[in-house]
This record gives structure tokens, C-alpha cells and sequence, in this order.
């Protein structure tokens, strides 16, 4: 984890960091116990909540926090047997939905506007707050009103198809499946409440906290798996943790670099993760600098408006005896984050399997996927026999198919906390 102050930073740093703007005293919390959790009532949930913020601001929090729990309080935490129905109802609907889309993307056709139509729905409820008017859906979505009905009679039809059953059985897998998924939501909204509470006075207010970690929950709750044997509450917390830490680091940083030196910042990072790979070894300034056709002077300048990262060896307390790394989270991998990593390699995995072999071993090679170790455009080469030039463009439609953001959104969170 890096911690930033606006002192600029020597250019080896910036070259080998990953993360330029990273969260800030977000150290690890561990997850409420079940019992606990629910032993606990509304007064325990909100009590904390005038920790640092004025008098009626507090007031008027903690009323809307008392309302919020008495809402969500009506619904009981769900038992173990309930649980694992719930959560199959709603991986059977997930999995519709991908082959959905799945589908529509390779094969086009009235499957793809279908799948189109429907995420400009789902978007504008979500923007609405109800469903919209057919006359708003198919303005919104580009489709003549006329059309719109016959186009999702069909639509359904070839998806139910598709999946082998009749259109009746994907009305009840959708309607199960939107049904489970939102009460498993509002079984374990208690549990974003008492993990929000942890992370207030870090910049978001804690109805904010609880909004961030409610999103956390609704994945949480799409990629469970019953079958893997953990309660749920165990991997949700990770996801609702996941929410929470990455609001506040996105909105609560100290500093904020210049539109114009993060564009060109960025292009620094990706000529010097190319002539890693490349090279082997990491580049030196003037490398980069030619390589962006760029004075060295130049790049410099951009690397020390870089925040500079403080060393977890800086010695810290009155006393200074105490190192910052052993106030933070250890190296030791937890429960929640073996959970995590359990399911990103079985999401790459099904990620893999929709390119073609020869692009999954060129993906598997480039990028050290099989053995740790990334090779450069002319090895692969050597090793499948192609030219340089065949590989690049192997490689080149391969990320381009992994880039379509319902593909890449299916690992951009686990990548953005595990990284």
C-alpha cells in the first residue's frame, strides 16, 4: 500500500511503481462476527456515528441512519439452507445473463440488439427509479418504437433457445433470479452498515460509506458460489471492504496531478512496460525518452511532479522505534482474499476460454501466464513458429476481444485490490 505527501519523488520510483495514486490510511479491517452481527441492534450500528462532525449535521445523520436501519431491519439474516437456495437462483439467472451476452457479442444478430436493449433498460431504471415508458426505452435506445416489441419477442426467443429451454422457463430463471438476488441484498444490508461504520472520518460521510458498500454487495452477491462450502457473509465482506476503500481513494486523495501531465505520465508508463517486456530489464530514462521521441529532460519534469511515496521503513511514534510497515496489513494472505483469488482464477479461466487456442497461448506467453515469465513478440514466435509480426497481430485481436468492457469489467475489481 502506498501513503503520498506533495514531495516530488526521484524518476526510479515512478518507473517501477504500479500504482501512482494509491489509498490512503485504509488499513485493513477485520469482518463483524456473524453472531455478532446479529446480536446486534440499530442503537449498536449507529453508535460512533458523532465521531468528528457538528452537532446538528450529527443530529441529522444519525436520524437518516435510525430510518435506514429500521427499512433494512424488517428483513432477518438468512439461514445456511436459505442461503445456498437463494444464491443458486441467482447464479442460474447470472449465467443466462453472460450467455446472453456472450452470445450477441460473437454472433450479432437480433441477440446482440436484444442484449443492447435490455442494458438500456436496466440503465435507465437504475437512472429513473422505475421503469421507463416503451416510448423513453426505445428513443434512448435508437430503435423505432414499432420495432421495439417485436424485436424482444425474439430476442427471448433465440436466448431461450440458446439455453435449451422454452421461453416460460426463462421468464421463471429471470423472475427467481431478479427476486433472490434482491433479497439476498437486503438480508445482509446490516453487514455494509457495520462495515461502513469502520471506515468514517476518511473523507465520505457514512450514508455515502454505506451507498459504496451496498455496490460492493450486489457483486458480492452475482459472483457467489453456494458450492464452494463459505457462508456468505465471509465473501461478501470483501467485496463490501472492496467498495468502500476504493470510493474513499478515489475521492479523498490529497493530491490531484494535472489533466495534461497524467496523459503524458501515462504514456511514460506504458513505453516503459513495453521495453520491459522487450528488453528484459527495466529501461533507463533516455530509453523512454526515445522511444516517446521525447528529450530525457522532458520526461524528467514529468516524473518529479510525481507525489512521492513514503518508505514503510520511515520510522514513526514519539519514540520513533516503530516502523509505518508494522502498522499496516502484513503480507499474509486472509480467508476473505484467498476466497477472492480462488474466484478471479476460475473468472479468467472462462475469460480464456473464448479466444481461440492460438490467441490463448500467445496471451499465456506474452504475459508470463504459465510460468511467471512474460516472453518477448520474437520468442513466441520461435516457440509456435510464426513471425514476429503474426504474433503481434494474434496478440493485438486477442486484447482486443479481453478489452469489450463486459469481458474486462468481469476482473477490473479483483485486479484493482489484489493488485
Amino acid at each position: 500500500m502506498t501513503y503520498t505527501t506533495s514531495q516530488p519523488d526521484t524518476t526510479s520510483k515512478v518507473l517501477t511503481d504500479p500504482d501512482l495514486e494509491d489509498e490512503q490510511g485504509l488499513t485493513e479491517v477485520a469482518p463483524p462476527e456473524e453472531a455478532d452481527l446479529m446480536a446486534s441492534d440499530d442503537d449498536d450500528l449507529i453508535a460512533g456515528v458523532t465521531v468528528g462532525v457538528s452537532q446538528t449535521k450529527t443530529r441529522r445523520t444519525t436520524d437518516l441512519v435510525r430510518l435506514y436501519l429500521q427499512e433494512i431491519g424488517r428483513v432477518r439474516l438468512l439461514q445456511r439452507d436459505e442461503e445456498v437456495s437463494e444464491a443458486q437462483h441467482v447464479q442460474r439467472y447470472m449465467e443466462m445473463i453472460e450467455l446472453r451476452d456472450s452470445t450477441g457479442e460473437q454472433s450479432g444478430g437480433v441477440l446482440e440488439v436484444y442484449a443492447r436493449l435490455m442494458r438500456t433498460r436496466d440503465r435507465l431504471t437504475s437512472h429513473l427509479g422505475y421503469r421507463p415508458s416503451l416510448e423513453k426505452w426505445a428513443k434512448e435506445s435508437d430503435v423505432l418504437l414499432a420495432d421495439l416489441k417485436p424485436t424482444l419477442m425474439e430476442g427471448k426467443r433465440v436466448w431461450a433457445e440458446l439455453a435449451g429451454i422454452t421461453t416460460d422457463e426463462l421468464d421463471i430463471v429471470i423472475r427467481e433470479g431478479v427476486r433472490a438476488k434482491e433479497h439476498m441484498i437486503k438480508a445482509n444490508l446490516r453487514l455494509v452498515v457495520s462495515v461502513a461504520k469502520k471506515y468514517q472520518n476518511r473523507g465520505l460521510e457514512l450514508l455515502d460509506l454505506i451507498q459504496e458498500g451496498t455496490l460492493g454487495l450486489e457483486r458480492a452477491v452475482e459472483k457467489f458460489d453456494p458450492t464452494k462450502g463459505y457462508r456468505f457473509s465471509t465473501y461478501a465482506y470483501w467485496w463490501i471492504r472492496q467498495g468502500i476503500t476504493r470510493a474513499i481513494a478515489t475521492q479523498s486523495r490529497t493530491i490531484r496531478l494535472p489533466v495534461h501531465i497524467t496523459e503524458k505520465l501515462n504514456k511514460i508508463k506504458k513505453a516503459q512496460r513495453k521495453l520491459s517486456q522487450e528488453k528484459g530489464h527495466t529501461p533507463s530514462l533516455e530509453d523512454i525518452a526515445r522511444e516517446l521521441k521525447m528529450e530525457p529532460e522532458q520526461v524528467r519534469e514529468v516524473l518529479v511532479r510525481v507525489p512521492r511515496s513514503v518508505s514503510l521503513d520511515t520510522k514513526v511514534g514519539k519514540e520513533r522505534d516503530t516502523e509505518l510497515g508494522e502498522l499496516l496489513e502484513t503480507d499474509s494472505i486472509s480467508p476473505e482474499e484467498l476466497m477472492m483469488r480462488e474466484s478471479l482464477r476460475r473468472d479468467l479461466k472462462q475469460l480464456m476460454s473464448e479466444l481461440t487456442d492460438r490467441e490463448r497461448d500467445v496471451i499465456h506467453l506474452r504475459f508470463g501466464l504459465k510460468d511467471g515469465t512474460p516472453y518477448s513478440l520474437a520468442e513466441i514466435g520461435r516457440t509456435l513458429e510464426l513471425s514476429r509480426e503474426r504474433v503481434r497481430q494474434i496478440e493485438s485481436k486477442a486484447l482486443q476481444k479481453l478489452r469489450q468492457p463486459k469481458r474486462r469489467n468481469r476482473v477490473r475489481d479483483y485486479l484493482e485490490a489484489l493488485g
